[in-house]
């Protein structure tokens, strides 16, 4: 059975996780490749906000090559956004869920 301090922890919990949220929603990776040529910028509900392209990459022969650059590119920018997002993760749960296990 649920007693009310673990009610008031989950709630408080709750409340983090939405504000945690918000934050996320506002935090914003850039993530270069091909020596700055390609940017991407990813939030951190992991959403691509924006992507410029150098116009010297935009040539047809360049094709295979710009596609795979951004390929990297994109999932550079991931892998710091999931960083960033675990760290938040980790600073709510801070004391964990101690008492609500008990």
């Amino acid at each position: 059975m649920v007693g009310f301090g673990q009610m008031r922890e989950l709630m408080k919990l709750q409340s983090q996780a939405k504000k945690m949220q918000k934050e996320l929603r506002q935090t914003v990776v850039e993530a270069e490749g091909e020596g700055g040529k390609i940017k991407v910028e990813i939030n951190g509900e992991q959403n691509v906000q924006n992507i410029e392209i150098d116009e010297s990459l935009l040539e047809p022969q360049n094709k295979t090559n710009l596609e795979r650059a951004l390929v990297r590119t994109l999932q550079e920018g991931s892998k710091a956004i999931q960083k960033i997002v675990a760290q938040k993760g980790k600073s709510m749960m801070g004391g964990g869920l101690g008492d609500l296990l008990k």
